[in-house]
C-alpha cells in the first residue's frame, strides 16, 4: 500500500485553498498556508514531510516569486517540486514562472484532472529513485541482496504468525574459518563466496513453502522453514554440505549449521537464533560432523553459564580470585627466570572452578576487565611485598583481554598501578594474545608503543595459533613471542609441527626477538626446542602453576636474572648466513619484495618473496636489473616516488595504491605497503608488501562507469513519435521537440506502429481525434508502455474518454508553448528513464561482465 503523500498549498486566497484541498483531500494529506513567510516556517519545522508545494504567485507579504528564491537557498527545501498557480496564461508570464525554479504550473480556474495529472508527475520524478534506495537499504543486505537481519526476522515472525497450525524451525548456518578463506584468497575471493551462498539459499527457498531468509553477519546465515522431521531436515542440510563443496574447485568450503526446531512459539526470532548458534558451537570445528539440533543439554550449559554470571561479582569482592604462578625457565640454565600470572577462581563451596569454564564467559560478558585489572594489582602487591622481604626478583607477566584493550586509557591505569607499588616496569610484562592485533594494528601499536616506551616488555602470546601471525608480526612492535606447543603439535602429519617451530624460531631470531614455548609437558618436545634454539619453556614438563608462596620458594635461592636480550648488527638482520631477511619474507604467504632505492631516484628489486613469483610472474633473472618505476603506469610513478620518499625520510612505514603493467601481461592495481629497514651507506633498503585491490577498483569503475551510462541516457538525444492526422500540429511539435530529440511523425495509428517496431521510441504524442470515445490507446505493443503525450484540442476532451485518460501521462493543446512543451517532455522522459536505462544497461553489460569476471578468475565452478 503506497504512502499516502503531503502537498503544501500556499494561497492568500481562503476559497481557492479550499478549493484546492476539495480536490486533492481524497489522495493527498494536505497542509495550508496563507502566505510564502507562514509557508517556510512550516517547511522549516517539518512536522510532516512535504512532497509537493501549489504555491499561488500574487500573495502580500512574501509573493510567490521571492518565497521560490528563499526555498532555492536551502539544500533541503531546493528538492521539492512546486506547481505554480497562475491568473495569467500568457507566454512571458509562464516562461516567466518557470524561469523562477517551478517545475509546472496551473492556470486558473482549477482544472481537478489537470491539477491531479500534473501533481502525480512532479511527484513522481522526485520519488522514483528515492523510494528504491530507501526499500534496499533497510530491507536488504547490500553485498548477497537478500534480506538484512532486521527484516529477517520480522518476516520470520510475520511468517510464524500467518501459520499457527505449522511447526517451524530455524536453520543458522555459517562458513567454518571464513577469516583464512580471506588471509587465503582475499576479501573480494570472500565476498563472492558469500554472494554464491546467498544463491544456494535463494534457490532452496523457490522450493520450499513458507519459507524466509537472510544475512545475519559477516558469514552467518538464517533460514525459518517449516520442519518436517529431523530425518528430513537432517537430508536437506546433508545435499547442502554437498551443493556448498561446488562452489569452489581450490577450496573445500565447509558450512557448519545449527538448528533450533521452535517447540516454544512465543520466543522472540532473535532468541531461536540464540539457540541455533549454541547448537552451531558444538560442531564448529568438527570435519566430520556439519550439523546439530539445539537440546536441553545445551539449556543446562546456559543455566551453568548463568549461575557463573550470577556469583562473579561476589566471588572478586571476596576475594575468591587468585594469581598463581607459572614459572618460565632458561632452557640453557634449567632455572627459572620469570613467571605468569593466571587467574584461579576458589569457591567456598564448590572448590577450584576451572579456567576453561569462567574465562570465556567472562570475556563474552565483559566481566573479564574487572578481573584483569584485580589480578593485575593483586601481582603487583605481591611484586612489592617480595621486593620488601628481599625475595629476588624476576618479571612477572599478566594478560591483557581483549575487552581492556579497547580502553583508551589502559596505559595509563598500569603505569599509574606499578608506580602505586613501586614496581619497576621491567618486573611486569604485557601478554597479548596475537588474535587481537588483527581487529585494530593501529590502536594496539599505539597502546603497546606507549608501555615499551615507559619500559614494559610486551609479549606476543599464542603466536601461531592464528591464521595471519606473520603478516601481523611484521606491522607490529612486540619484545618476546609465545608460542602454544598444544596447537603446534596438533599437526596432522609427522614432522610438520617441527617443521613450522624451528622456522618460526629462526625467524625469530633474525628479528631479534626471544622465544617462549608454552605447554610443553613431555621431555621430547623439551629435548627438540632446546636443538632449534628456543630461548625459555614453560609448561608442566618443569611445573604447574604455583600459588604465591610455593612459587616463592622456588625463585628465593636463585640469583636475580633478568631476560637477557639478543644484539644483532643490521648488516646481520638482512644479509646474514642464514638468510636474513631474504628468508624471513620467503616465508610469508603475502607477496612481499625488498627494494634498494637510491639517491638519483632509481628504486632496484632486490628479490620478491615465493608468494610474489608465484602470482604475478617475476623470476630471479630480474633481480638487481628491474627499475621498478619502470613498471608502473605513468599516472602513478610521481605518488610512487612520494611514498618512498617518504617511508626513507621517516624511516618508518608509507603505503599508496598504483597500477602495474607488465605483470602476466595484464594490468593490476596494488595497495602498496612499504617498509623501511636499513641504509647501506649508499642506498635505502625497503621492503614492500603487496594487497592485489584490482577488483575492488574495477568495482569502482563499473560504477562510474554506470553512473556517466545513466547521464548520458539522460543528456542524449531521445527519439519521440507524434501520431496525427492534422499537419498543423505535427510540423509545430516536431519544430519544438527536433531541437534536443530525434522525431519521427507519422499521420495513422497503422504508421505509429510501424515506426515503434522499427525505432526504439522513448514518447508518444498522440492526436485523440483518432480515436472514438470509448477505444483503448492502440499504440501498446510488445509490451511496451511508453510515455504519452496526449494532443487535445480543449481540457474538457479527456473528461469522456475515460480509458485514455488512464493511459495518457500528460496532454498539450494549442496555442503550444514551446518552454512547456519542453518541460513535459522531459519530466516524462526522466521519470521513465531508471527503469528504461537501467535494463538497457545491464542487459548490454551482461556478457561483457562474463568475459571479464572468467578472465580475472572471479567465477566459481558450480
Amino acid at each position: 500500500m503506497d504512502i499516502q503523500k503531503t502537498v503544501l498549498v500556499v494561497d492568500d486566497s481562503t476559497t481557492n485553498r479550499s478549493i484546492l484541498c476539495d480536490i486533492l483531500h481524497s489522495d493527498y494529506t494536505v497542509i495550508q498556508a496563507e502566505n510564502g513567510i507562514q509557508a517556510l516556517t512550516k517547511l522549516k519545522r517539518q512536522d510532516k514531510k512535504v512532497d509537493a508545494i501549489i504555491l499561488d504567485i500574487i500573495m502580500p507579504e512574501m509573493d510567490g516569486y521571492e518565497f521560490m528564491n528563499k526555498i532555492k537557498q536551502d539544500k533541503t527545501l531546493s528538492q521539492i517540486p512546486v506547481i505554480i498557480l497562475t491568473e495569467k496564461s500568457d507566454r512571458d508570464t509562464e516562461k516567466k514562472v518557470l524561469e523562477s525554479g517551478a517545475w509546472d504550473f496551473v492556470p486558473k480556474p482549477y482544472d481537478a484532472d489537470i491539477i491531479k495529472l500534473r501533481l502525480k508527475n512532479v511527484i513522481a520524478r522526485s520519488q522514483v529513485s528515492l523510494l528504491k534506495e530507501l526499500n534496499n537499504v533497510m530491507n536488504y543486505d547490500p553485498l548477497t541482496e537478500i534480506y538484512s537481519k532486521n527484516k529477517f526476522f520480522s518476516a520470520s515472525k510475520a511468517l510464524l504468525k500467518d501459520n499457527p497450525d505449522k511447526q517451524f524451525a530455524f536453520l543458522r548456518l555459517d562458513i567454518d574459518r571464513f577469516k583464512l578463506i580471506n588471509s587465503f584468497f582475499g576479501t573480494a575471493y570472500g565476498d563472492r563466496l558469500l554472494k554464491r551462498v546467498a544463491k544456494r539459499i535463494r534457490d532452496f527457498a523457490k522450493t520450499t513453502e513458507c519459507c524466509t531468509f537472510g544475512r545475519i553477519d559477516a558469514d552467518v546465515f538464517g533460514i525459518f522453514t517449516p520442519y518436517q522431521g529431523k530425518e528430513e531436515t537432517v537430508k536437506q542440510i546433508e545435499q547442502a554440505v554437498e551443493d556448498m563443496k561446488k562452489l569452489s574447485a581450490s577450496y573445500n568450503i565447509m558450512i557448519v549449521y545449527g538448528v533450533y526446531v521452535v517447540t516454544d512459539r512465543s520466543l522472540p526470532i532473535s532468541f531461536m537464533c540464540d539457540r541455533a548458534a549454541l547448537a552451531a558451537k558444538t560442531v564448529k570445528g568438527h570435519y566430520m560432523k556439519s550439523y546439530a539440533f539445539y537440546d536441553d543439554k545445551m539449556r543446562l550449559s546456559i543455566e551453568n553459564e548463568q549461575n557463573i554470571i550470577n556469583e562473579m561479582s561476589d566471588a572478586l569482592e571476596n576475594n575468591e580470585f587468585v594469581p598463581y604462578y607459572q614459572p618460565k625457565y632458561d632452557v640453557k640454565t634449567n632455572k627459572p627466570v620469570g613467571a605468569e600470572a593466571l587467574a584461579r577462581w576458589i569457591h567456598p563451596t564448590k572448590g577450584f572452578i576451572s579456567p576453561g569454564v569462567f574465562i570465556p564467559i567472562f570475556e563474552k560478558n565483559g566481566f573479564i576487565s574487572k578481573l584483569d585489572f584485580y589480578i593485575w594489582e593483586c601481582v603487583c602487591k605481591q611484586l612489592k611485598e617480595w621486593k620488601d622481604k628481599g625475595v629476588p626478583l624476576f618479571p612477572v607477566s599478566v594478560n591483557v583481554s581483549r575487552v581492556n584493550l579497547y580502553n583508551p586509557n589502559l596505559s595509563k591505569i598500569i603505569i599509574e598501578l606499578t608506580k602505586k607499588y613501586d614496581v619497576d616496569p621491567k618486573y611486569f610484562n604485557i601478554e597479548i594474545t596475537e588474535s587481537v592485533y588483527t581487529d585494530d594494528n593501529v590502536m594496539i601499536d599505539d597502546i603497546t608503543s606507549q608501555l615499551r616506551n615507559n619500559g614494559f616488555t610486551i609479549l606476543m602470546d599464542d603466536f601461531g595459533s592464528g591464521y595471519s601471525s606473520l603478516n601481523v608480526l611484521k606491522d607490529v612492535q612486540v619484545d618476546m613471542l609465545k608460542m602454544d606447543m598444544m596447537f603446534m603439535f596438533k599437526a596432522k602429519y609427522d614432522g610438520r609441527a617441527e617443521t613450522i617451530i624451528s622456522s618460526v624460531i629462526r625467524m625469530a631470531k633474525w628479528l631479534n626477538i626471544p622465544v617462549i614455548a608454552e605447554g610443553v609437558d613431555r621431555a621430547e618436545q623439551v629435548e627438540f626446542l632446546k636443538s632449534v634454539g628456543c630461548d625459555y619453556i614453560q609448561g608442566f614438563y618443569y611445573s604447574k602453576p604455583l600459588p604465591a608462596a610455593d612459587y616463592e620458594k622456588l625463585i628465593s635461592d636463585q640469583e636475580e636474572q633478568p631476560l637477557p636480550e639478543n644484539r644483532t648488527s643490521v648488516n646481520d638482520l638482512l644479509w646474514g648466513k642464514s638468510g636474513g631477511l631474504l628468508t624471513y619474507i620467503d616465508s610469508i604467504d603475502q607477496p612481499a619484495t625488498i627494494y634498494e632505492c637510491f639517491p638519483n631516484g632509481t628504486v632496484v628489486m632486490v628479490c620478491s618473496n615465493k608468494a610474489f613469483s608465484q602470482k604475478y610472474g617475476y623470476g630471479s633473472s630480474i633481480y638487481g636489473k628491474l627499475n621498478v618505476k619502470n613498471c608502473i603506469d605513468s599516472e602513478c610513478k610521481e605518488k610512487f616516488t612520494s611514498t618512498v620518499n617518504k617511508a626513507i625520510e621517516s624511516k618508518d612505514r608509507a603505503e599508496c595504491v598504483l597500477s602495474m603493467h607488465e605483470i602476466n601481461g595484464k594490468k593490476h592495481w596494488f595497495k602498496t605497503h612499504l617498509r623501511f629497514i636499513s641504509e647501506t651507506g649508499v642506498s635505502s633498503v625497503l621492503i614492500a608488501y603487496f594487497t592485489d585491490v584490482t577488483d575492488m577498483v574495477l568495482t569502482d569503475k563499473r560504477i562510474n562507469e554506470y553512473k556517466n551510462y545513466i547521464q548520458d541516457e539522460i543528456d542524449r538525444k531521445h527519439k519521440i513519435l507524434i501520431v496525427s492526422n492534422n499537419s498543423d500540429a505535427r510540423c509545430q511539435l516536431e519544430e519544438i521537440l527536433s531541437q534536443e530529440n530525434t522525431v519521427f511523425t507519422a499521420e495513422t495509428i497503422q504508421g505509429g506502429k510501424k515506426l515503434l517496431l522499427n525505432e526504439d521510441i522513448d514518447l508518444i504524442y498522440f492526436d485523440i481525434q483518432l480515436i472514438s470515445k470509448d477505444d483503448e490507446f492502440p499504440l501498446d505493443i510488445d509490451e511496451r508502455r511508453l510515455p504519452v503525450i496526449a494532443i487535445t484540442q480543449a481540457h474538457s476532451v479527456l473528461k469522456g474518454m475515460t480509458k485514455l485518460k488512464n493511459r495518457v501521462s500528460d496532454f498539450v493543446m494549442k496555442p503550444y508553448i514551446d518552454e512547456l512543451v519542453r518541460l513535459r517532455t522531459n519530466n516524462l522522459l526522466k521519470i521513465n528513464i531508471s527503469g528504461s536505462a537501467n535494463e538497457k544497461y545491464f542487459s548490454r553489460t551482461k556478457l561483457s561482465e562474463k568475459v571479464l569476471c572468467d578472465e580475472r578468475g572471479l567465477f566459481f565452478s558450480y
